[in-house]
């Protein structure tokens, strides 16, 4: 009778449905700009600012699904936290890519820069912009939901992957003028690799959502996706450093996933790793 009721509270936790709004919202967004990009011109005003508003597509979809279910407040939740956790979560991403660098540097390369701000007015609003409109979504309704489902590691690996999906759209280049599929592959790879180690500093925190969202700031303020792709060695070293980390986040969230009953529908309850 325990599994029966697990079993219903987990088929309608919304988590599915979230995805597919996530991505179709976000997708019917963002394609007024491709459609103009594919055809080598310049996007409309209207295209631009629908292209803008692409990123709160997991925003919206979390209020459309957890408002009717009166869940919002688990979702934009728990923010107050030491802060030097919020300056590792700000400063890792960075870190990440600074090791690679140095590695990459060890083996003969050269790279064009040690660090990648943004440079731009739309870099610039991307660094706000996205962290907001994405977090309340992966991490704030998603999070607890998949880790409900499938355990702290699996669980996790299965947003990053809903993640990586839902990035599709912005595989559409302006500059390629067509999909990229390097750039899609990966996004497909890191999204689920960075999963881990954001989840490790926000479970830590008890899910503080300012952890979660300087994390994907971090990540905007220093893109090593920005380098020349001239040399391929440095992205490859890039996805190795993520995955040594992702393995040690894997591996502290796996000791402290102990067996617990499947969370009930919006629950949230902290783990500690």
């Amino acid at each position: 009778m325990g599994n029966l009721k697990a079993e219903r509270a987990a088929s309608n936790d919304g988590m599915f449905a979230y995805g597919a709004l996530a991505c179709s919202w976000t997708w019917a967004l963002a394609t007024p700009a491709l459609r103009a990009w594919m055809h080598h011109a310049t996007p409309s005003p209207l295209a631009v600012t629908c292209a803008g508003l692409s990123a709160f597509g997991p925003l919206f979809a979390a209020v459309a699904i957890a408002g009717p279910r009166h869940q919002l407040g688990a979702v934009f939740g728990h923010w107050r936290t030491n802060p030097s956790w919020i300056a590792l979560a700000l400063a890792a991403p960075f870190l990440i890519h600074l090791a690679a660098t140095i590695l990459f540097v060890a083996i003969g390369g050269v790279p064009d820069s040690w660090f990648h701000p943004p440079n731009t007015a739309e870099q610039v609003a991307a660094l706000v912009v996205f962290p907001l409109g994405e977090e309340f979504g992966w991490r704030g309704f998603l999070h607890p939901r998949a880790v409900g489902r499938y355990g702290l590691v699996r669980g996790t690996l299965v947003v990053g992957l809903l993640w990586g999906l839902w990035h599709f759209a912005y595989a559409f280049t302006p500059t390629k003028a067509a999909f990229d599929p390097f750039e899609f592959g990966m996004t497909m790879v890191e999204l689920p690799l960075y999963s881990l180690p954001i989840a490790w500093v926000f479970e830590r925190t008890n899910r503080s959502m300012a952890v979660a969202i300087a994390f994907h700031a971090g990540a905007h303020l220093d893109q090593l996706e920005r380098a020349p792709r001239t040399d391929l060695r440095l992205q490859a070293l890039h996805l190795a450093v993520v995955a040594v980390v992702a393995f040690v986040a894997a591996r502290s969230l796996s000791h402290h996933d102990a067996s617990r009953a499947p969370l009930a529908e919006g629950a949230s309850a902290p783990h500690k790793a």
